[in-house]
């Protein structure tokens, strides 16, 4: 599927002033999410190049993880993401498993000769944080599939699940007995309960940085630990239902990933189109004034226009620093400035499908696809049922925070 031109017009929307969300110095409200793997599986690639924009490019020279690095990530919902070396150790007094809402485990798609060896380790981890904390979330990102041929991924992601399943099996309970004295692991129907549970709690991602599945790998473990998902969900099926879309996404400006969907015939190609157009349009944003950057960039001033040489309303300037709470608390919705626009663009695809993009906050932006002659039709009632969404997630977010 073709992907579209990122510029045919820039319009202003109203938005927030503040660009804060969530204080980055106080880590008792993020989602810790562990991300664990071997030597050169993956793991730095899979969090720089989407969370803190390195360029994929860079991959290759990346060093080996020697020390745990903490990246901490503003979004819907504030995230610790721990990067940590192979030799990493759990056991570690500094390292509480039961802390973290999701552990991701990055294996090498090329290690095919040895996958039990890999999952080993990870199962004995999994045992352990699920005992810790019977709610959290476990991931396998099957990394660099880009290297073999669809066939071999398939054959290989399959071997990936049958290896999990059978370490499961075969694992010694009693040898956490330690980390849950009062479990009875003699009684098989205890460890079979814990097996069942692991097997529907773990998800596998096939992932590479070259495509659009890394993000789409990275969108489910955000979206695990939104308490709020399904409320945002319920608000974005009504907003595609009553304004006529064919389909809703609502983004992280900064790491491209899909926070919120409707889900409504939802596929592999409308995703890699709607995000492959986000990545096209920000690739312009230093040709806007300042399109709501986060607190966090740089802005560059007055520069203004699009590729194709169209006038683009640019949001407001950033907020003076002592405009900002003391305490650091304040929230982008505490004060809005109603003269301070937020982006919006829309592009027609060929042959009768536009696709077009609402900037919610610094750090949201709304992307939905619909056909061109209601899009032309119903414009305005779009973008008058656009603010009570936009107020209803704002809602959201202000009782999350509170």
């Amino acid at each position: 599927m073709p992907v579209p031109q990122p510029s045919t017009q820039g319009e202003s929307s109203k938005g927030p002033k503040t660009p804060q969300l969530g204080n980055q110095e106080d880590d008792t409200n993020r989602q810790k999410i562990l991300v664990l793997g071997w030597r050169k599986a993956g793991k730095s690639s899979c969090i720089k190049t989407i969370f803190q924009d390195v360029p994929v490019t860079d991959v290759p020279y990346f060093d080996s993880t020697q020390k745990v690095e903490k990246v901490l990530y503003d979004t819907i919902v504030p995230l610790e993401i721990w990067d940590t070396p192979s030799n990493f150790d759990t056991d570690s007094p500094d390292v509480r498993l039961g802390s973290f809402a999701t552990i991701i485990y990055v294996m090498d798609m090329q290690q095919d000769d040895s996958y039990h060896e890999a999952i080993l380790p990870f199962v004995k981890v999994m045992i352990r944080a699920h005992l810790a904390n019977p709610n959290m979330k476990f991931a396998v990102f099957i990394h660099k599939a880009e290297v073999l041929s669809e066939d071999y991924r398939g054959e290989n992601y399959a071997e990936i699940q049958r290896a999990m399943a059978e370490e499961l099996e075969d694992f010694p309970y009693n040898s956490v007995q330690q980390y849950a004295p009062n479990v009875n692991f003699s009684d098989p129907s205890v460890t079979a309960n814990i097996i069942g549970q692991l097997q529907n709690e773990v998800r596998f991602d096939m992932t590479s940085v070259h495509d659009t599945t890394l993000r789409d790998a990275w969108s489910k473990v955000i979206q695990g630990v939104m308490e709020m998902l399904p409320s945002v969900e319920q608000l974005l099926v009504n907003f595609t239902g009553t304004s006529g879309m064919d389909n809703t996404y609502l983004f992280d400006i900064g790491s491209k990933v899909v926070v919120a969907a409707d889900n409504r015939g939802r596929n592999d190609a409308t995703l890699e189109l709607v995000t492959e157009y986000l990545l096209r349009f920000l690739q312009f944003r230093e040709l806007y004034r300042v399109l709501g950057k986060r607190k966090d960039e740089e802005t560059d001033g007055d520069a203004e226009g699009s590729p194709d040489g169209e006038k683009a309303v640019a949001n407001g300037d950033d907020v003076p620093e002592e405009e900002w709470d003391e305490e650091g608390k304040t929230g982008w919705w505490d004060e809005e400035d109603p003269d301070a626009p937020w982006m919006t663009q829309s592009t027609r695809l060929m042959p009768n499908t536009t696709i077009a993009l609402w900037q919610f906050t610094p750090y949201l932006a709304l992307i939905v696809l619909l056909r061109t002659d209601t899009w032309v039709a119903r414009r305005g009632m779009i973008e008058y049922n656009l603010t009570f969404l936009r107020q209803g997630i704002r809602r959201i977010l202000m009782e999350m925070d509170g």
